[in-house]
């Protein structure tokens, strides 16, 4: 059984208090991954705001008391207050004067103000911190995991409404929407779970604190009659509350439908005024909409019935409170003098407060249940590329950079077919190979799998004769250079996007060199309108299309990797550009194994050729080979000589 299915058991058998218990606890452990992105030590900053809300409870606590005393003194009680060890203890401890008890009464008012101040600064402060380390470990788990799990992730089952309210059936995020969903939880809902897990640690120890005083007080002083009263009182609020919320909601849901069907009624009306006249019928429309518009009116006074009596219910129990101190001194059988009855006075409705708070907590538990289980799902996700048992570290500077395939099949997760099936190839190190075929045939999922973006589940593609399932996947962004077509320059300046990612930034001089290796000329210069301190701008764009594929080809060859793979890095280009950025490809990289995808083959000064066709090697050969030998080669070159006329 999964640990998500034994704790939704676990609080279905064992009831709202067991769940609530089990709802803390994954709160809580979700708070702790953050531990190790977290500034300074976390577990000593919550112990230190648990320990201030603690102390917070338990100096409100003592207000009431506090206060009986001080009324007792200004009334010329000369006895001792009446009440428990608390009382008893404030009588011996505090001053006789009636102004000097004053005077005490205000100092401990503002100290008891002044630590649920510190309370509430301490809880702000971890919650930023929090917060930030929160982000920051949702932020690692993303990045690490693979796109395809991240993107399940955000297709978590959502339940949509309807405008009446009703919820429908759940269904997945569309595709398009899954981004935003791992936006969402990172940016917003880290903070809101982090915040609401600080709000824990303070509102649920001062509750408890405050609750543990008051209840000590009470039993002491013989009252506990108000304890149990108090506690009784709570629970008729709460379950009076509970259905007078519920004739809410009812309403709320027949309003939300009054108020739908005259605006569907309106605009099929106005949909439709010309028939209307036509038909002779705008009578009866007015008719049926006033029909309609008196429901809604009859429907919007039945909310508002709802909602006044629901606003009613807390404070007439509140009300009732004196009433219940009452009936405890009456049950009682002893007088009790104006400053023990202060005392309750105030005792009582802060002893509903804090009970108040405790079901607060119980049900921001339950309502925050999904955003913890969101945070947790991301958190959960596992990094990409898998590491092997026994993975091995290469010495990148030796590899010859020889590619084989054998016979490889992947299939992606949910699909139907195959999109790589069987295919086997060899690659010789040093050699530069265009890759071809129709959409679909296989050519760019051939790249994520040597990357290791995706894995096979059949065969084994060898890099020099080592799967590259076993290589250390750490070491894979030194071993393979990379220019996908999805790729995108970053706004920050030139000389950041050249050096991202590389352990040893290289120099501006060699920067400019390879700048102009690739024809950027413009960026290499030290004095001009650009250089590398040039920051790329995408709206509006600065920067040109070409231009952007050749500093990502400069990025890729900074990285000096004996394999190179390109995703048809000619894509959207005119053709004199996309022949000229190919061209500087094969100059720069002479020596290295250069693996191109690619729609234009005939731009491409290849070794040989590869055409695919449903994930299978169909035809290979230099260009003149294939040129006179496969009529589908012939096809496609086709197709890319119509599509760069349409480009120019």
């Amino acid at each position: 059984m999964r640990r998500g299915e034994f704790y939704s058991v676990l609080s279905d058998d064992l009831g709202p208090i067991a769940g609530s218990v089990v709802r803390v606890q994954r709160l809580l452990a979700l708070v702790s991954r953050a531990r190790r992105s977290f500034r300074g030590s976390l577990s000593a900053r919550v112990a230190a705001v648990i320990a201030v809300a603690v102390m917070a409870g338990a100096t409100a606590g003592v207000m009431p008391a506090v206060v009986g005393r001080a009324v007792a003194a200004v009334s010329g009680v000369k006895d001792q207050v009446r009440g428990g060890k608390l009382a008893h203890f404030l009588g011996w401890a505090m001053p006789s004067a009636p102004w000097a008890i004053v005077i005490a009464t205000l100092a401990v008012t503002v100290l008891v103000v002044a630590v649920a101040v510190a309370s509430s600064k301490l809880g702000s402060a971890l919650a930023g911190d929090l917060t930030a380390a929160m982000r920051i470990e949702l932020m690692g788990a993303v990045v690490d995991a693979s796109a395809r799990a991240v993107s399940e992730a955000g297709a978590l089952p959502t339940r949509p409404r309807l405008p009446g309210g009703v919820a429908t059936p759940e269904v997945a995020a569309p595709e398009a929407q899954r981004a935003a969903v791992v936006q969402l939880a990172v940016a917003r809902e880290a903070a809101l779970v982090s915040e609401f897990a600080v709000s824990l640690l303070t509102s649920l120890p001062q509750a408890v604190a405050t609750l543990l005083v008051l209840a000590v007080e009470l039993v002491t002083g013989g009252s506990w009659v108000v304890l149990l009263g108090g506690g009784v009182l709570f629970g008729m609020s709460r379950w009076v509350a509970e259905r007078a919320s519920r004739r809410v909601a009812d309403a709320r849901r027949g309003l939300q439908h009054a108020d739908a069907g005259v605006f569907g009624m309106l605009q099929e009306t106005l949909g439709s005024l010309e028939d209307l006249r036509l038909w002779g019928a705008r009578g009866q429309a007015v008719s049926e909409f006033a029909a309609r518009a008196y429901e809604c009116a009859d429907a919007r006074r039945r909310f508002s019935a709802a909602m006044a009596t629901a606003g009613q219910v807390k404070s007439v129990f509140s009300a009732m409170s004196p009433l219940l101190v009452v009936v405890a001194l009456q049950l009682g059988g002893r007088a009790m003098d104006a400053g023990g009855v202060a005392n309750l006075l105030l005792l009582v409705p802060l002893l509903l407060g804090r009970l108040d708070v405790l079901d607060g907590v119980r049900q921001a538990l339950i309502e925050r249940e999904p955003l913890v289980d969101a945070t947790l799902n991301l958190l959960a996700l596992e990094a990409a590329p898998a590491r092997a048992a026994d993975a091995v570290t290469v010495d990148g500077a030796a590899l010859g950079g020889e590619l084989v395939f054998e016979d490889v099949t992947f299939t992606p997760p949910g699909a139907s077919r195959a999109i790589i099936d069987g295919l086997s190839l060899r690659i010789p190190a040093g050699s530069v190979v265009g890759v071809c075929g129709a959409s679909g045939s296989g050519k760019s999922t051939l790249l994520r799998l040597v990357l290791r973006l995706d894995d096979p589940q059949r065969g084994r593609i060898l890099l020099d004769g080592l799967d590259v399932r076993t290589i250390e996947p750490s070491q894979l962004p030194g071993l393979f250079g990379v220019l996908r077509q999805s790729a995108q320059l970053l706004e920050r300046p030139v000389r950041a996007n050249l050096t991202i990612g590389l352990r040893e930034p290289p120099s501006d001089e060699t920067l400019r060199a390879m700048l102009a290796q690739v024809e950027l000329d413009s960026f290499a210069l030290k004095d001009g309108p650009r250089s590398l301190d040039t920051v790329v701008r995408k709206s509006p764009p600065n920067v040109s299309g070409g231009e952007g594929r050749r500093l990502l080809l400069a990025r890729m060859l900074l990285g000096n990797a004996r394999v190179q793979l390109l995703d048809e890095p000619e894509a959207g280009l005119p053709s004199a550009t996309a022949e000229a950025l190919l061209e500087s490809l094969v100059r720069a990289a002479s020596g290295r194994t250069n693996v191109v995808v690619t729609h234009a083959p005939h731009l491409l000064r290849s070794d040989f050729n590869v055409v695919l066709r449903d994930g299978k090697v169909v035809a290979t050969g230099t260009h003149d080979e294939l040129v006179a030998s496969s009529e589908e080669y012939r096809g496609l070159l086709a197709d890319a000589m119509k599509a760069q006329r349409s480009t120019v």
